[in-house]
Parts: C-alpha cells; sequence; structure tokens
C-alpha cells in the first residue's frame, strides 16, 4: 500500500519535512526537561564524578557557538540540536537508563540500541530534506512512522505521568520571511506573545513575505490564522500560513509590526482570546528623494 499515491512529489517532501519538525519540537521537549532538571540551564557542560566534561568538545563549541551567534534563533541551548544531536544526547550512555528509559520504554522497548538504530534513520533523510536533495519512497515512508510513533509514545509517556500539556493548544513554531530570516518560536518568549524584529530596512514599493509553520502535530482544522499589520486586519490572508504586504508611504516609520495569531477551535484559550502570537517588528524608510 503506498502512503502517498494521491500526492506530488513536493507534497510528499512538505509532509516528511513536517512530522521530521515535530519530531524535533518533541524530542527538544524531552531533553531539555531532564537534562536541565539534572545539570542546570548549560547543561552542555555537564561533567560526571571525576570533573570531566561528558560531552564530545566539538559538540558543546558548536552548540555554545550557535546559541551566541544567533540567540533569537536558538533561545535554549536544544533549540540549536539537529536531529543527529537529538541522536547523540537521548543514547548517550551516560544519560539513557537515568534520563530518558523511561520514556523512550514506550516507544523503543528493546532499549538503546533499538533507539539509536530508529533515530539514525532519520538523520539522512532529515538532511536530503533541509538540502534539497531527493529521497526514496521507502525513506518518506520511515520519516512519516517513525516520527508518528515517537510524538504518540511521548505523549502517552507524559499522560501516564499526569504530566501531559496543561495547555494542549496549537503554536507558531517557526517563522520564515522573504528576506531569509528564520525564526524558532519554541516558547512564548515575551510573557503571552513572542517578538522578532526583522534587521533589513524596506522602502516604500518593496513587497515583504512571511510564512509560518504550527505545530504540525495539531490538524490544520482543529485552529484558525489571522494577520495583522500595525491596527490593520488582513482578512484577505486568514486561515493561510503566508501573507504577503507591499510597503506604501503610510508605512514609513521606525517600527512597524506584523502580528500573526493562532487561536484553537476549543471554548477556552491559553490568553484567554487566543492561543499563540508572533511579531515581527519592522523598519520602513521614507521614499529615495531625487534632487532636481
Amino acid at each position: 500500500m503506498n502512503l502517498f499515491a494521491d500526492l506530488t512529489f513536493d507534497e510528499i517532501r512538505d509532509l516528511c519535512r513536517s512530522n521530521i519538525e515535530a519530531f524535533e519540537i518533541w524530542a527538544r521537549k524531552l531533553i531539555d526537561a531532564k537534562m536541565t532538571e539534572k545539570y542546570g540551564e548549560n547543561f552542555v557542560e555537564a561533567k560526571d564524578t571525576h570533573d570531566e566534561f561528558i560531552l564530545k568538545k566539538g559538540f558543546r563549541e558548536r552548540i555554545t557557538s550557535m546559541r551566541a551567534n544567533e540567540p533569537e534563533r536558538f533561545p535554549r541551548l536544544v533549540d540549536a540540536f539537529f536531529a543527529e544531536d537529538i541522536e547523540y544526547i537521548l543514547c548517550h550512555q551516560a544519560f539513557y537508563n537515568e534520563l530518558f528509559k523511561e520514556a523512550l520504554d514506550y516507544i523503543y522497548p528493546q532499549g538503546r540500541e533499538e533507539a539509536r538504530e530508529f533515530l539514525k534513520r532519520l538523520v539522512p533523510i532529515r538532511n536530503a530534506l533541509s538540502h534539497a536533495n531527493p529521497i526514496s519512497t521507502r525513506q518518506a515512508e520511515q520519516a512519516v512512522c517513525y516520527t508518528h510513533d515517537f510524538i504518540e509514545g511521548l505523549k502517552q509517556y507524559y499522560k501516564d505521568k499526569g504530566e501531559e500539556k496543561v495547555w494542549n493548544v496549537p503554536r507558531i513554531v517557526s517563522i520564515r520571511d522573504s528576506v531569509g530570516n528564520k525564526f524558532e518560536n519554541p516558547t512564548d518568549q515575551h510573557g503571552n506573545a513572542s517578538i522578532f524584529s526583522c534587521s533589513h530596512a524596506f522602502r516604500c514599493g518593496e513587497e515583504y513575505s512571511v510564512e509560518i509553520e504550527a505545530d504540525p502535530s495539531f490538524n490544520v482544522d482543529d485552529y484558525q490564522i489571522s494577520w495583522k499589520y500595525n491596527n490593520h486586519d488582513l482578512e484577505e490572508f486568514d486561515n493561510i500560513s503566508e501573507v504577503k504586504i507591499i510597503f506604501r508611504h503610510s508605512d514609513v516609520g521606525e517600527y512597524s509590526f506584523l502580528h500573526c495569531t493562532v487561536v484553537s477551535n476549543k471554548t477556552w484559550h491559553k490568553y484567554r482570546s487566543y492561543d499563540c502570537k508572533v511579531s515581527i517588528r519592522l523598519q520602513v524608510l521614507p521614499p529615495i528623494e531625487v534632487n532636481q
């Protein structure tokens, strides 16, 4: 049976990419909670009882450098982890039994080697998708099935522990724009919302587009998306993940804001009227004046 019989190649790639990113979100949540509790926020510098670093020097330096260079993209150390880093930490001999075995037994009952085997299979698929390289139908099936099993297993673990998310609501997990920015949004960074700054200065007449990605573990029918530019509702983009705007003379200013809000179909909401909001701060410069 072909799981993707009705999908185009691009749709298959988008589905796989979305599932792998959802897997990374859930894996980072587990790693951050367990490692921070045991070793503190700077857990990549964890040491053993002999005062020796547990993690490889190259790994420590790369993660620390990535976060220092792009703090908005990587607000937590774990946000700089790629699929291979997730496998490295989850299956590390120093951590597995004490920190991760209880949760991962829901997914990999045969233990650490089984976990390593299945997680390693995701790495080349993730890398191929990230670099616009082809993947096979079998790899696509692995991407969807393995990540689904991982997420569902963790959900059951949290439920059995009585730790299932209090706020089980859809959220915007990442934002990409037309000038090359990518903002990661694992948590609400400013109380009830996240605010990101676009360093590019625009001129009147220029076009700007933004695409958000909501948590793929939620069905798109479970929530509504709305956009607002300053105080103007952009109703033509309701329930669309991408928005495009053209800057006009009336937009000129040191600060303008593009807002995206996600509201679930539940009768209650995390922030009373909505569940997640991101804002992008923009600068629109005056038109260039040509002397006559």
